[in-house]
């Protein structure tokens, strides 16, 4: 593994970035242009990414395939428990513990993710981990849209402000909001996958062409929500430093030991390690939008575990390499 192929990797996607935040400043993409962006990427341009790579994954080892696919539900059972257990013991704001909880659970394993991978270990590594992170777009679309529903309707305290409403009308809202387009799109990939459907025509090349501008447009998206608050403020929070340290290195830390611990081989190991060890996921801030959470918080990691990945990954990547 070359960490200097990799540091070029971030460069690029730093670069897509800073065109973002520049094209906020110069009026050409606004708020509402973002939102509408965000709204996008999550519903349209990412479900149809995955539809296209269901349709094109290889039938070789599917029983293989089906094991890291359930690896991968499980590793995000995981993650959903250690984020709540973190943000308890950390006694972190009720208001905030939700968004905290998504952040912890969502690692920008695809947009910045898969460009590493295919750099650093080769294209078949992109399949493998859209394999095993399958179960991030079936959580994005359910567990990250309880968070935010949570955390929007949450005052300081603790209390739901919706505690009023009966059982069956916050679970008729609930069931509203996951059944979005999006939604719909990553259960029909689900399907393809499981019956082995396979195209590489025209359907493909149409999922696959709409979806490949998702990465461009979410780091543009994503520097234009920067733009929209203070950096200065952002890198100057403490506590984001402190969540960056859980997010960029305990977790990765963590995946490489369990990995060990069962004696995974060095390919898995590595594919799970490095994308477990990548910055709060894109989508995570985009979502935050769709469902009116706070997106200063999220929007404030997501600027800190960005700028300290282009640090944090090499050293994931060097102990990989020890261990």
């Amino acid at each position: 593994m070359d960490i200097m192929v990799i540091a070029k990797c971030m460069v690029k996607l730093f670069i897509v970035l800073v065109l973002g935040f520049g094209l906020y400043k110069a009026d050409i993409i606004d708020a509402a242009t973002s939102k509408k962006l965000s709204s996008l990427i999550v519903k349209v341009t990412a479900p149809l990414w995955i539809i296209s790579t269901a349709l094109s994954a290889s039938t070789e080892n599917r029983l293989g395939v089906l094991v890291l696919f359930g690896a991968g539900i499980l590793m995000y059972i995981g993650f959903i428990l250690f984020a709540r257990l973190v943000t308890w013991v950390l006694r972190i704001n009720p208001k905030d513990r939700p968004l905290y909880e998504c952040m912890m659970v969502f690692s920008n394993n695809s947009f910045m993710g898969f460009p590493v991978l295919q750099s650093v270990i080769g294209d078949s590594a992109v399949f493998y981990s859209s394999m095993l992170h399958f179960s991030f777009n079936i959580f994005i679309y359910t567990y990250a849209v309880y968070c935010f529903e949570k955390a929007a309707h949450t005052d300081d305290g603790g209390t739901d402000r919706k505690a009023h409403k009966g059982k069956k009308q916050k679970a008729a809202e609930l069931a509203k909001a996951l059944v979005t387009p999006g939604f719909i799109l990553i259960l029909l990939a689900l399907i393809i996958f499981v019956t082995g459907i396979r195209d590489e025509g025209i359907i493909y090349e149409s999922c696959y062409m709409i979806g490949n501008v998702t990465s461009v447009l979410s780091m543009l998206v994503l520097g234009s929500t920067f733009a929209q608050y203070p950096v200065k403020e952002s890198l100057s929070n403490v506590r984001s430093y402190g969540f960056a340290v859980i997010r960029l290195l305990v977790i990765p830390v963590a995946t490489l030991l369990v990995c060990r611990l069962l004696h995974v081989n060095d390919f898995y190991t590595s594919i799970a390690t490095i994308t477990n060890g990548m910055p709060v996921a894109s989508m995570v801030v985009m979502m935050a939008n769709e469902h009116n959470a706070d997106t200063k918080i999220v929007t404030r990691n997501i600027v800190v575990t960005t700028a300290l990945s282009l640090i944090t990954i090499p050293v994931v990547v060097a102990l990989l390499q020890v261990f």
